[in-house]
């Protein structure tokens, strides 16, 4: 679902791709894009490519440039990209092309900020009105550079210089987190206040007021609410955490979770055990289990002894596993698994053939996908659990890269945190249908995570991902078991 999730992208910043542009018409490119087979797809970008001799405007040649990129058609892209930089030298593909050339492969802070310079000289936000967030994005990433160089002043001002408000809940965070990494939490604070209370000026609009703007802003209230409160709880602000805790769960109380530790840890500094233990016990119950210490003192504190506690605890326990076992209930199937024949880092072939006997975990993923990457450190643990056991493969497949070079990045990725994972590359399409592994699948979003049985059969598919170590384990470990089982299609 990449071309969609773009076209929702640029609407939700109001860089519509074309007003002119028919949208029962790009609908009928992306499920081109998306589902066509190698016939159509090709057909598709033949049909834009020779369309666009008689393009008369900029917004023309953007759109076809977008299709070319999601029917993943690079010559035709780049040649096309090439007329229309000619043509339009201070317009939008030229500046674009530029920040994704110049400014974000700038990897020294002094070179990020000579580019930005150069890029609001060459092309002033002014001259594109509506179009604020490409420059907003530009601007969250320098001000993280600077962040990370311990430099709170230009942090801030770049922060400053941000036009869209809605996007200031999400786009404060990296820099703050930095400078909170850095032990400067002084110069952190203003910035986690000003995301969050711009998160919940979206929050609290009447619901027919809101947007997509409004909801994506919603997005980075628990996080920036929790890094702000945390900064109060060290400075035993209790009570002024609380408030502000209490205000965000009447506002948005489907952010509980996100805000549940930090809530536990400011009602025991007003001396709240009950309710604090109560918030733990929820978090336990749901496989956080680096609650347990505090928990287990709570346990002890309110009963005045912790007899009983290690019957309470396997109770807690047993009600996870429950509740996981219902939850993965929903994402049963059983299909075979499409064959395939993959490199892994070294080079070598592997093929979903050669791990038959095996129950196979495939967990499809990308560098620039935080929430894969997020979820990394449990699917490490949970490969560990199954360590010693040959009938079990973990095969981690990246796929969507964005970057030509993105073996050699993806490689460096692996060494740097140490992942014992076993690696393919899903870039081999497929003579037939144009796909890669990932569309012969379906899939629509990553992570997304398969299942298969000894026999090859999938049995189970899921999407999305927790930071959660303890669930993914036990998740895993649910998941495998049951496909270890026999099972008639």
């Amino acid at each position: 679902m990449k071309f969609k999730w773009m076209i929702g992208l640029l609407l939700v910043s109001g860089t519509v791709l074309g007003q002119q542009v028919d949208r029962a018409k790009m609908e009928s490119y992306y499920q081109i894009a998306n589902g066509g087979n190698a016939e159509r797809k090709d057909s598709l970008a033949n049909a834009l490519f020779a369309e666009s001799k008689k393009y008369s405007s900029e917004e023309e040649y953007r759109t076809a440039i977008n299709v070319l990129r999601s029917l993943e058609k690079e010559d035709k892209q780049l040649a096309l990209e090439k007329v229309a930089t000619k043509k339009y030298p201070k317009g939008k593909i030229t500046r674009d092309a530029f920040v994704t050339n110049v400014f974000y492969k700038a990897e020294e802070t002094a070179a990020k900020e000579k580019a930005y310079l150069e890029l609001i000289r060459k092309w002033p936000v002014a001259n594109f009105p509506g179009d604020e967030l490409t420059y907003d994005y530009v601007l969250g990433s320098l001000a993280t550079s600077f962040a990370k160089d311990g430099n709170a002043k230009k942090t801030t001002y770049y922060l400053s210089e941000m036009k869209e408000r809605f996007w200031r809940g999400n786009g404060y965070l990296p820099a703050g987190q930095a400078l909170l990494a850095a032990g400067d939490t002084l110069a952190a604070a203003p910035i986690f206040k000003t995301a969050m209370d711009d998160a919940y000026y979206y929050i609290s609009l009447p619901e027919q007021q809101k947007d997509n703007k409004a909801r994506f802003a919603a997005m980075g209230y628990a996080s920036s609410m929790s890094a702000y409160v945390n900064i109060l709880v060290g400075q035993r602000k209790y009570q002024d955490a609380l408030d502000y805790i209490d205000k965000a769960l009447v506002a948005a109380p489907d952010q509980a979770d996100g805000l549940a530790k930090v809530h536990a840890k400011t009602l025991l500094g007003v001396n709240r055990k009950l309710e604090a233990y109560n918030i733990l016990s929820r978090l336990y119950a749901k496989g956080q289990f680096e609650t347990e210490p505090e928990l287990k003192k709570l346990y002890g504190d309110l009963n005045g002894t912790l007899t009983g506690y290690a019957q309470y605890n396997a109770i807690l326990k047993e009600e996870l596993v429950k509740n996981i076992r219902e939850h993965i209930k929903g994402n049963e199937v059983f299909k075979k698994a499409p064959d395939f024949e993959l490199l892994n880092l070294k080079g070598d072939k592997v093929s979903l053939t050669s791990l038959k006997g095996k129950v196979v975990v495939l967990d499809f993923w990308a560098t620039w996908c935080q929430p894969c990457v997020r979820s990394f450190p449990g699917m490490k643990a949970a490969q560990e659990l199954y360590a010693n056991d040959k009938d079990v493969q973990f095969i981690f497949i990246n796929t969507w890269e964005r970057d030509k070079n993105y073996k050699e990045n993806v490689a460096k990725f692996i060494d740097k945190n140490q992942y014992p994972f076993e690696v393919l590359f899903d870039d081999q399409k497929d003579p037939e249908t144009g796909k890669v592994l990932a569309g012969k699948l379906g899939i629509n979003g990553i992570p997304s995570k398969f299942i298969l049985d000894k026999a090859g059969n999938i049995r189970y598919m899921l999407t999305g991902s927790t930071p959660n170590v303890d669930y993914i384990k036990l998740e895993m470990r649910e998941l495998i078991e049951s496909a270890k089982k026999d099972k008639k299609g």
